[in-house]
C-alpha cells in the first residue's frame, strides 16, 4: 500500500538570470509548455521609461510580453519602476504588483533595497539576491517561477536538459 502524501500549499520559487531575451524567451516556452500550474514573472533593465518611442524595442519589455501573451495566451502585466541602485526597469506577470504596491507614495521596487526584499521574501537566498541584482544592473534578465516544490524540481530538470542541447546546438554554428 502506498502512502498518501499531501500536496504543501505552500508555493515555492525557482530563479534565473538569462543575458539574452533569446534564451530567456526559449525557457519561457519551454516552462509554458511543461506546466500551467507555475505562475512566470519576469524583470529586466530598460534604457527608457516611455515605451511608446520606441515600441519594439525589446529592452522595452514591450517585446518580451507581447511574446509571452502569445505562448501563455493570456494577456501578461507589464509595468516599470525606476530603482535608484538598478536604473528603469520593467516587470512583467503576476509579481508586477508586489514590485508595484505603493509603500508611502513610492512604489516598493522604487525604493533602493525594494528588489532585494522583494527577492528574500519570496525565499531566494542571500547569495542569489546580490548576485540577481548586479546582473540587472548589467542589463540581464530575470525569470521568476512560482509554483509548487515538485513542478519546480521538474521544471528545473527539464530546463537544465534543454538548455545543454541549446547551448550545443548554438556552440554547432560558432566553430
Amino acid at each position: 500500500m502506498k502512502a498518501k502524501i499531501a500536496k504543501s500549499d505552500h508555493k515555492f520559487v525557482f530563479s534565473k538570470i538569462y543575458s539574452d531575451s533569446i534564451h530567456l524567451l526559449e525557457a519561457a516556452e519551454i516552462i509554458t509548455n511543461e506546466s500551467s500550474a507555475c505562475e512566470l514573472s519576469i524583470l529586466g533593465k530598460t534604457n527608457i521609461l516611455n515605451s511608446a518611442q520606441n515600441k519594439g524595442q525589446i529592452n522595452t519589455g514591450i517585446a518580451i510580453k507581447d511574446h509571452l501573451s502569445k505562448i501563455t495566451k493570456e494577456v501578461m502585466e507589464c509595468d516599470y519602476f525606476y530603482n535608484p541602485e538598478i536604473g528603469y526597469i520593467f516587470i512583467i506577470g503576476p509579481l508586477t504588483s508586489i514590485f508595484l504596491n505603493d509603500l508611502e507614495g513610492k512604489s516598493l521596487g522604487a525604493i533602493s533595497v525594494g528588489p532585494y526584499g522583494i527577492l528574500r521574501g519570496l525565499g531566494i537566498s542571500h547569495k542569489q539576491t546580490i548576485s540577481h541584482i548586479k546582473a540587472l544592473k548589467k542589463g540581464g534578465y530575470l525569470m521568476i517561477v512560482r509554483g509548487y516544490d515538485d513542478d519546480l524540481d521538474i521544471l528545473e530538470n527539464i530546463l537544465r536538459t534543454k538548455a545543454c542541447h541549446i547551448h550545443e546546438r548554438n556552440s554547432q554554428f560558432v566553430h
